[in-house]
């Protein structure tokens, strides 16, 4: 039986103007140095004319043929069969290991658009003993980091677990960014508010979830002295691990219930807690870790991932 590694799936975009073929190419770039199991493989690319005198950029992905994040949570609600705390931490330890990989790139890059449905899933069905490296998991400077198919990541044998992939880098930055002056600040500040029209984007610009609720405060409004660095996404993450525990970003859920503005909830980080909770104080102080409104104190992610490794032994 072929394994669904061996899969591909064809992506089209048609570039009509220079600006749209311009950060199409520079999303290729940024995927074409990243070699990792843990962020989705572009295994080839090309740029070809169009008869409507655009430009036909083709992108040869590995194929995830099940679901993302969010359909999965969305799936498990409707189904009222949510994740246990098990699943829940190595699913985020897989994305944390892809993000690490991203931080410690030449130079240093940020995500800075990690959410729900930037996460690809495939199901796995075989036990540990049975379980194969993903072809195409190559070589990576990243690779002491431990990043490796969901089995590996310190976990018990499971007959169904997921192997999991970040995509969607058109909003990927290099990670350290120095603000001088307020005129800097506004410029970072309109860039984290703009729209990317990266490829997995356009795909999904009608779906109804957005970048906002899992960005970080700092970028929401930005100082007119600071520095910005790959820690966006260690907020970033820990909205992800509260979506997957409750099924809703955190901000969200807390200007559903008292309503108000989403970018006031998140500078002022209005976390809210259901009052019957079946995850551990462990597992949400996890959360709260990764959501220390300070970006000068919030942890690395090499640090989320050694808090999650403990909590799976």
């Amino acid at each position: 039986m072929m394994s669904p590694w061996h899969l591909n799936s064809l992506l089209q975009i048609l570039a009509g103007s220079s600006e749209q073929l311009t950060a199409a190419e520079k999303e290729v770039q940024v995927m074409t140095q990243l070699q990792h199991p843990n962020l989705l493989p572009l295994l080839a690319q090309a740029v070809v004319p169009d008869r409507s005198d655009g430009r036909m950029l083709q992108l040869v992905y590995m194929l995830f043929p099940e679901s993302s994040l969010n359909d999965e949570v969305t799936r498990r609600q409707q189904t009222h069969d949510p994740f246990d705390s098990k699943d829940i931490l190595q699913i985020f330890l897989q994305v944390c290991h892809g993000v690490q990989a991203l931080h410690k790139c030449t130079p240093p890059l940020a995500h800075r658009d990690i959410k729900p449905h930037n996460v690809l899933l495939q199901r796995h069905k075989q036990h540990d003993s049975e379980a194969a490296e993903p072809t195409g998991s190559l070589s990576h400077p990243g690779d002491d980091l431990e990043a490796q198919p969901l089995h590996a990541v310190g976990a018990e044998p499971m007959s169904h677990s997921y192997h999991a992939v970040v995509m969607d880098f058109g909003s990927c930055q290099t990670a350290h960014m120095e603000v001088r002056n307020r005129t800097e600040a506004l410029a970072v500040q309109e860039d984290a508010e703009a729209y990317k029209h990266s490829v997995e984007q356009i795909v999904c610009a009608l779906q109804a979830h957005c970048t906002a609720p899992y960005k970080a405060p700092e970028l929401f409004d930005v100082p007119s002295q600071c520095t910005i660095d790959e820690r966006v996404d260690v907020w970033s993450l820990g909205c992800l691990l509260y979506f997957m525990m409750y099924g809703v970003s955190p901000f969200e859920r807390a200007v559903n219930e008292a309503g108000g503005s989403l970018a006031l909830a998140v500078i002022n980080n209005n976390l809210w807690w259901p009052p019957q909770d079946r995850h551990t104080e462990e597992l949400r102080m996890l959360v709260q870790l990764c959501l220390n409104s300070d970006p000068q104190t919030r942890p690395h992610v090499s640090d989320i991932i050694s808090k999650a490794k403990t909590l799976l032994q």
